[in-house]
C-alpha cells in the first residue's frame, strides 16, 4: 500500500463557490481562463450550476447553488485568494488596468520573497475573492 503522498499526482481542481455563475465565467473569461465544461446537477431538493474553467495547467471549478444549497457551507467567495504566474508583472498590470478590472494596488508591488524575490498585484472577483497576479523574479 502506497502512502497518501505517493498516491497524489498532482493539483487536480479549486472549487469555489459564486452566486452568479454567468458573472464568475465573464470575469474569468476576461482574465483568459477557457470554459472547458458545464453541468447542472439536480439533487435534495436543489440545484447546482457548474463549470470548469482552465487556464495552463490551473482548473477551476466554479459553482452556483440554489435551493437547499444555500447554507453558510456553501456561501460565495469563501477563499481570501489565489495567485497565477505571469512572464511580466508590469504588462499584465497594464493589460487588466486596460480591461477595467478593479485593482487593490496602484502598481505591481515588490517583496523580498523566494530567491529573488516577486512582484505582484490583486483584482477583485465578483464574490470578493482576490485573484493575484505574481512574477517570481
Amino acid at each position: 500500500m502506497s502512502s497518501i503522498a505517493e498516491n497524489v499526482t498532482g493539483f487536480q481542481h479549486l472549487g469555489v463557490p459564486v452566486a452568479s455563475l454567468e458573472d464568475s465565467i465573464e470575469f474569468y473569461t476576461k482574465i483568459g481562463f477557457t470554459v472547458s465544461d458545464r453541468f447542472e446537477i439536480k439533487e435534495n431538493g436543489g440545484s447546482t450550476k457548474v463549470a470548469f474553467l482552465n487556464i495552463g495547467s490551473f482548473c477551476l471549478e466554479l459553482y452556483q447553488q440554489s435551493g437547499r444549497a444555500t447554507s453558510k457551507d456553501f456561501a460565495p467567495g469563501p477563499i481570501e485568494h489565489f495567485a497565477l504566474d505571469v512572464l511580466d508583472i508590469d504588462e499584465a498590470f497594464s493589460n487588466v488596468k486596460a480591461a477595467g478590472f478593479e485593482l487593490l494596488q496602484d502598481a505591481p508591488i515588490g517583496l523580498p520573497l523566494r530567491e529573488r524575490g516577486i512582484r505582484y498585484f490583486v483584482v477583485l472577483g465578483p464574490d470578493g475573492e482576490k485573484v493575484e497576479f505574481n512574477q517570481i523574479l
